[in-house]
């Protein structure tokens, strides 16, 4: 009889193997949301389906110092390093998931000795071994580890989009900042210009004073203009130090002093501005899109584990051993079948809750999609209109240069006051600083819009 049961029991153990592997799986499946897209980002002017994107940072920038930079902070920034983290985080929950669709093993080994007085003085000794294996499995009827293992899977695609994401945004912060860094070294170029060209005019009209031609009233004019430039120095160099005190903490370093390369118009290697690609490609390119995608693919397997909580499990465990002193075999097994029946309704308010959870994770995905095209538009924008400010500025620039030229002629020559050099000077520094900055703008927006359409992960 016995060895009847145990041919059922081979015979049973594939088909059990077979609805633990393959058994249905409740809940929805996947289907990417359809989003709608233009063919082309606003404010593109063309559709080839190239992109700057495609193009790997270090072949966009010229600068061997910023190369370097970036590779600092890409090595020893301290959110990449919490990004990796939670990778492997998720990596081992993932493990974990995918661990409770198997059996668990285990062995137990007991051992005891006992000794008993008996009448007359004898003594008794008893001595028990045991050695037990166990196995306890949990079949998979209705997907629900299935399930959890998929949304772990989403999960843990969802931190290397994370990672991808902090790794684009370093690269665009180190970046930005270290063009400011440039910006400001022009801005402190121009003002040390300024200044001498200050100190030249204050002792032309203190000569003046003294052969009897200018009144006190313009040298104080010209002191005052002097000192007033000679402020601007100090909030610039603060600025620098603020700045590579920033950079430094980027790289992961200590606040220090940052080296410095190419001038600032000569960073960049031409890209193809014209050609941002394509606005569909923007959801396969953007790791925050790709992460938003996949958090979304995780809640939708987590309605399938909620359901699959509100149906029966079955479980099997069994036991096989050798107990000695005495000897026999010592062998167990069991099956549980458990049914919720009722739970006030906590188990159908677990789904509820679950498919919340994906509705708020669908909008969260259309509108990271939404903000995506937006910040490519912006960027482009900023580009094409930048490029007009900068040509503008330097029209400024060229005009208030002869405008001061001619006043401080004219003033040489008794023609004009010196307030009119004043008025001519501070244009002409004000031109210059806006120029630098719109230069520096115009670096930004190449960089911001090759950030915008997800350039920078690879």
């Amino acid at each position: 009889m016995a060895h009847r049961y145990s041919k059922i029991s081979l015979l049973l153990l594939p088909l059990i193997v077979f609805f633990a592997v393959q058994g249905c799986k409740v809940g929805p499946k996947y289907v990417r949301p359809t989003v709608k897209t233009d063919s082309l980002f606003r404010f593109a002017t063309s559709g080839d389906t190239n992109s700057i994107a495609d193009i790997e940072w270090i072949e966009l920038f010229k600068d061997t110092v910023l190369h370097r930079l970036v590779q600092t902070g890409l090595k020893n920034n301290y959110d990449i390093r919490i990004a990796f983290a939670r990778i492997n985080e998720a990596q081992a929950a993932f493990k974990q998931a995918r661990g409770e669709q198997w059996p668990t093993i285990g062995a137990q080994v007991a051992g005891g000795w006992q000794q008993q007085a008996l009448p007359g003085g004898n003594l008794a000794e008893y001595s028990t071994l045991s050695a037990v294996g166990q196995i306890s499995w949990e079949i998979d009827l209705w997907g629900k580890l299935r399930r959890s293992k998929e949304a772990a899977r989403a999960n843990l695609f969802a931190q290397i989009a994370y990672q991808q994401a902090v790794r684009i945004v370093l690269i665009n912060t180190i970046v930005t900042n270290y063009f400011n860094l440039l910006e400001y070294d022009n801005e402190l170029r121009i003002t040390r210009e300024n200044i001498g060209i200050l100190q030249k005019s204050l002792e032309l009209v203190r000569n003046k004073l003294i052969a009897g031609t200018a009144s006190g009233l313009v040298v104080a004019q010209a002191e005052a203009q002097l000192a007033q430039a000679m402020t601007q120095m100090p909030v610039l160099e603060m600025k620098v130090g603020e700045n590579e005190n920033y950079l430094s903490i980027l790289l992961g370093e200590p606040p220090h002093a940052i080296n410095r390369g190419n001038a600032m118009l000569d960073q960049i290697n031409p890209p193809s501005i014209e050609t941002p690609g394509i606005a569909a490609d923007l959801i396969l390119r953007r790791p925050d899109i790709i992460q938003a995608e996949q958090t979304l693919v995780a809640a939708n397997a987590n309605i399938g584990v909620a359901r699959a909580m509100m149906l029966p499990s079955l479980g099997i465990s069994g036991n096989i051993g050798a107990a000695f002193n005495p000897t026999n075999l010592v062998y167990s097994a069991l099956g549980n079948l458990v049914a919720p029946i009722f739970g006030g309704g906590k188990l159908r308010q677990g789904v509820y809750k679950a498919q919340a959870q994906k509705e708020q994770l669908l909008y969260a995905y259309q509108l990271a999609i939404l903000t995506g095209l937006k910040e490519v538009s912006n960027a482009l924008l900023d580009f094409y209109k930048l490029d007009e400010i900068v040509q503008s500025q330097q029209t400024t620039v060229k005009a208030a240069q002869t405008a001061f030229d001619l006043s401080t002629q004219l003033y040489d020559a008794g023609y004009a006051s010196y307030l009119d050099v004043i008025t001519a000077q501070q244009l002409l520094f004000s031109a210059q600083l806006m120029l630098s900055q719109a230069q520096s703008d115009e670096l930004t927006s190449i960089v911001n819009l090759y950030t915008a359409l997800g350039g920078g992960w690879k």
